[in-house]
This record gives structure tokens, sequence and C-alpha cells, in this order.
């Protein structure tokens, strides 16, 4: 039983060593024919011209070398040094309005005065209390220059005049605070109060604007505090106005927002650009790096491969055989190093020194279908 055994084993083994040897074989074979085959159809590509070469169709676009700025972009939005909204202190029925909108105010002038006859009233009386303590001391203290008369007479007639006194002020101010006057020299923008209105003190009556002075403000990620610069070029564009200006960013806060994760830039506007307006939208591009010398290539030429590598195709001579003035051309893929992007621009730089240059043809469309030294057709539309 043994034996019979191992008479079929080793019948079996002999038998797959053969079919084995049948496969590798074959696949030598195998091997040598697909290459003659490759062989047979790359001399037919060249030369049989009623053959139909299915060739990828790229475009390319010569590598650039030169200067490269990048931008950060940001919204802002115009602000005022000086512009106020107005509100009554005390509230009451508005008595008159004593400008209208786009009239120059100075400082202190008066722009509205609210009902307030009771205060009037209050003031001739604490007017005419003042005046009679005052009196009242001047002479307690002719008498006491005299040594006539008790201290504590002059002491008292000297209290009762100071506590007239600032009764009458307080009821001054309180006058003064029922009206309304301009802040700072500037310009009516608005009147919102109408006289016979009842103004309360959480109501706007007017707003001044003072447009000598205009700076934009907007939030920049945190992400870019160390790129951000006072100092910095920076250009402003309001598009909905189609207008703008070049001009260093004046100031970069030093408090990040804990809402919004930002921190506050400032630029000031140059004066004469009679379009600025409290509030108007503007897109702020704050130059954060420039470099002189930079291959720069479309964005949508440089692709990465499943390991996070970076690459491009570049076109090399025509391949051998190749008709003259043949469009076809070799793709060369080169490793390369992404720098910086702006607006569809890269700054690059090849991982080989010297394998990109100046003016070399890179693959912008369809370098998704190409593979390193595959024949490729030129659009040249």
């Amino acid at each position: 039983m043994l034996a019979l055994l191992a008479s079929c084993g080793a019948k079996g083994t002999g038998e797959l060593a053969e079919k084995r040897a049948e496969r590798d074989s074959l696949k030598t074979v195998y091997d040598k024919v697909g290459k003659d085959l490759k062989k047979v159809e790359d001399w037919l590509a060249l030369n049989d011209s009623t053959a139909n070469r299915s060739l990828p169709l790229v475009s390319a676009k010569a590598l650039v070398q030169g200067p490269f700025t990048h931008y950060i972009d940001v919204h802002g939005v115009v602000k005022a040094d000086e512009s106020a909204t107005l509100y009554s202190m005390t509230g009451g029925r508005v008595a008159s309005i004593r400008v209208k909108a786009g009239d120059k105010v100075r400082k202190g002038d008066l722009i509205a005065t609210m009902d307030n006859d009771m205060v009037e009233k209050q003031i001739a009386q604490a007017q005419a209390g003042a005046d009679l303590a005052r009196t009242t001391f001047e002479k307690q203290q002719k008498l006491w220059g005299q040594h006539i008369g008790s201290e504590m007479q002059f002491l008292q007639a000297k209290t009762q005049k100071e506590q007239a006194e600032a009764g009458l002020a307080t009821l001054k101010e309180q006058q003064r605070l029922s009206n309304v006057t301009a802040p700072f020299d500037g310009m009516v923008d608005e009147v919102m109060a109408r006289v016979g209105d009842m103004a309360a003190p959480q109501m706007p009556v007017a707003r001044v604007v003072n447009l000598t002075g205009i700076q934009l403000q907007a939030d920049v990620s945190e992400a870019y505090l160390k790129r951000v610069r006072a100092g910095a070029p920076t250009k402003v564009v309001f598009p909905s106005i189609n207008e703008g200006f070049s001009a260093p960013l004046t100031h970069v806060g030093d408090y990040i927002d804990p809402s919004n994760r930002t921190f506050l830039v400032t630029l000031r506007a140059p004066k004469g650009e009679a379009y600025m307006r409290p509030n108007l939208l503007g897109d702020l591009s704050i130059q954060d790096s420039h470099t002189d010398s930079a291959m720069v290539v479309p964005s949508a030429a440089v692709l990465d491969d499943v390991g996070g590598n970076s690459y491009l195709f570049v076109l090399g001579p025509a391949p051998q055989g190749a008709n003259v003035g043949s469009n076809e051309r070799v793709a060369q893929k080169i490793f390369v190093d992404r720098v910086s992007e702006y607006q569809g621009r890269m700054n690059v730089a090849a991982k080989t020194a010297g394998e990109l240059k100046d003016g070399a043809m890179v693959v912008i469309d369809g370098a998704k279908n190409v593979s390193d030294g595959q024949t490729v057709r030129v659009d040249e539309n």
C-alpha cells in the first residue's frame, strides 16, 4: 500500500514539473511574439499612411521664467475716521431742525432742538435762586471782612451760593444734552427726524460724516498671521463701481477674534478718491511674496500621482521616423515642487536641477491621458 502511494506521488510530481516547464516555454514565446508585434505596429504607425493612429491629443504652452507675485485676497469695507449717527440724550418732542442733508457743519453747531420749555422754566427759577444766593454771600463776605457776624453765617452763605450755582449748571447741562450738536467738522449726510416727532434716546436724529479721512478694514484668517506685515503692497478694487487704487498696508492687528479666527488689517486710502463712501465693499489683494526669477506654468499643467508627488509633462522632439512637419512629440514626465500659486498661475521648481528650462513646452490640456515617454499629437490650433 505504501509502495502504491509513493508510486502515485512520484508520478504526480513528475507531471506537475512537466506542465510548469511547458507554461514557462509558452510565456517566453508569448513575450517574444508581443515584442515582435509591437515593433511591427510601431513601424506601421509611422510608415503606413492608411493606418488609423490613435494618439493622445494635447495642447501645450511655453514655460515662462520671470517675476512671480503671490497675493492674499480678502474682502474689506470702507470706514470713515469720523462718522456718527446722532441721538437726543434726553428725548422729547423735536422742536426744530437747524440743518438739511448736504449742509456743512462745524463742531458744536446745533443740529436739532428738543421741546424743553419745562427745563427753561427750571433754569429761570434756578438762575433767580443763584443770583440771590450770590448776593447774600457777597454781603455776608463784606460783613465777615469787618468782623461782623459769625463765621457760621459766612460759611452757610457760601455753601448756599455754591449749591445754587451747581444746580443751575446741572440744568443748563440737561438743556444742552436735550439738543443735538455736531461732534466734529463734516457734512450732514441724512436727517432722520422731523419737527414734531417724539425722539427717544435710541432713535437717530441725523448722521454727520467727515470724508477727509478714509480707511479700509478687512478680516484676514489667522492662517496668514506670519505672512501679512504692515507696509505690504496692496491692490484694492471696488467691483460695484469698477474703481480701485494701490497703497501699502497701514496696520496689522494684534488681536485674533475668537468668533471667526481672524485678525484685522487696515489700509489708509489716498486722498482725492472722491468715490469713497463709508461701508463701500472692496476686494483687497495683499502681497505676501515676490520673486524676480520663477518657473511659471498654468496651474492645470501640474498633476499629482497616488503618492502625492507633483509632476508635469514637457514635450520633447518628434519620435524617430515621424514625418517632417509632423505635430507628433514625445512627452517627458518631470517631477516638480509646488512653490506658490495665484489665480491660475503656479511657480514650480524641478526636483532634479536643470530638467525645466525657460521656453520648454508644457502640456496643459490632455495631460491626464499621457504617460511618460508616450508619443502625443499636439493641437496647434
